[in-house]
């Protein structure tokens, strides 16, 4: 592939963004694809602009077309989309708008530019004390807001959670079980990701307000440690862990260690009785008084590369839209192969002919000679000479009548030529039964070889039952 060069290319990396391809999309709705955010099993996510160069950078997510087709699904997802429209909050990024247009069924979020907190405690390193509070502070507001619009999150968790300069902000509320499967386990009739599910989703099926809660708490302990507080994975042990098992001793050591307040803030978000958990609120007025009211800054490195990311959307918000095909990775063309003939092909054949030629001559002169050469010695006593050359104008065959000699062939000879066919004759079935035996080793299996990477594991059902 050609890269994109210039200030574009730069430009969409540090936005969090790739080229397009040549089979992306060049109008989504009324927005003008720039850049590939991300991909998953139910669709992309693009980095766009409206066609009309209003400003602002919008997330455009297309879902497949084998799901896009089903009107149930289409009515599911604009079902839950409305729902995400119902949340104002600078905790989370506002719908802009849903469609279905030219086969594309689509949904516009603003853009937020930042990393997932997923992706900042890998690249970055774990926040400082005063950050992990502020996010506390932030998600408390982000929970409070979705409560106050009716909205359960059901999936919140280190991937869901966008750290921008202006703070954290959870995505893929109300959606997520339509537009999101990429990362989320499907068990049963539950959606959402094992290590951060609550105790009585997995238990009961139910799921509310202080079900986001117990997810909060999970993100924070990974956000303070690194380390998801039941462990990491989707199987049935992890499931049973959080629905039965307390949280890990020594996560749960070291964040006492480090912060105490935070360490028992965070265990009673992890209570499995949803009554014993803070509501959203109290974790604002928990931050408050540990001394976290104000937002401090995010930690270095992050700080610099969120201020990247706001310097690539400044570039691409500046730019025309009419200059954003200079974004797409070119398809390069393909040039159909020449044939050319193979290199001295005809003076080897010109050379074979005359080789022939020139061998058919030199035997005709040497027949000639024989048969006039004043001795008189016939020229058949030539034929039973070991050292004899026996010519021909024409190439050698099996059959009779291969001999130059002119003179008739005597009874002797006869008898010879009678028992030569007859040998023939009888070594010709043996040859042919041969061959046909050894037909079948030579002939290719038509049976497929085995390679076993196409078993799949069976998929965990969200049943969780107590271990007596």
């Amino acid at each position: 592939m050609t890269e994109i060069s210039g200030a574009g290319g730069t430009a969409l990396r540090q936005a969090g963004a790739v080229p397009l391809l040549p089979a992306d999309p060049v109008r989504i709705g009324p927005y003008v694809p720039l850049g590939l955010l991300g991909s998953g099993g139910m669709g992309r996510v693009y980095l766009a602009r409206r066609a009309d160069d209003a400003p602002g950078l919008a997330a455009v997510k297309v879902i497949r077309p084998e799901y896009a087709e089903g009107p149930d699904f289409r009515r599911r997802f604009e079902r839950e989309a409305a729902v995400h429209g119902r949340v104002r909050t600078p905790r989370a990024p506002h719908l802009l708008g849903t469609g279905f247009d030219d086969a594309l069924l689509w949904m516009a979020t603003e853009y937020l530019p930042g990393l997932s907190l997923a992706e900042a405690v890998r690249e970055c390193g774990l926040p400082a004390p005063a950050g992990v509070w502020r996010l506390v502070a932030e998600l408390g507001e982000a929970l409070s807001a979705l409560a106050a619009a009716g909205v359960v999150h059901r999936d919140l968790k280190p991937s869901n959670v966008i750290l921008s300069p202006r703070g954290a902000h959870v995505i893929d509320f109300g959606i997520s079980r339509a537009a999101d499967s990429s990362a989320i386990t499907m068990s049963g009739n539950r959606v959402g990701t094992a290590a951060y599910m609550a105790p009585e989703y997995l238990r009961e099926g139910r799921c509310d307000a202080a079900s986001d809660v117990f997810s909060l708490g999970c993100t924070i302990v990974y956000a303070a440690t690194g380390h998801a507080p039941f462990g990491d994975g989707t199987g049935v042990d992890v499931m049973h862990r959080v629905a039965f098992e307390a949280p890990d001793t020594e996560v749960m050591a070291e964040l006492a260690t480090s912060d105490p307040a935070l360490a028992v803030l965070l265990a009673a978000c992890l209570a499995k009785d949803p009554a014993g958990r803070p509501a959203p609120r109290q974790l604002i007025d928990a931050a408050t008084a540990a001394g976290h009211g104000r937002a401090s800054d995010w930690h270095e490195p992050l700080a610099v590369r969120l201020r990247e990311r706001q310097q690539g959307c400044a570039v691409l918000e500046n730019t025309p839209v009419r200059q954003s095909p200079h974004f797409r990775t070119p398809l390069e063309p393909v040039l159909a192969p020449v044939a050319v003939p193979a290199a001295g092909k005809g003076r080897r054949h010109r050379s074979l002919l005359a080789a022939v030629a020139g061998l058919a001559v030199g035997a005709v002169a040497v027949g000639a000679f024989l048969l006039t050469r004043p001795d008189g010695t016939p020229a058949a006593a030539a034929s039973t000479d070991p050292g004899s050359v026996t010519a021909s104008a024409a190439p050698a065959s099996s059959g009779p009548g291969t001999s130059v000699s002119p003179s008739g062939t005597d009874k002797g000879e006869k008898k010879s030529k009678k028992k030569k066919e007859d040998e023939d004759s009888s070594e010709e079935p043996r040859g042919a039964a041969e061959q046909s035996s050894r037909a079948p080793d030579s002939t290719p299996s038509a049976t497929p070889v085995s390679g076993g990477g196409s078993s799949k594991a069976p998929t965990p059902t969200a049943t969780v039952t107590k271990t007596a």
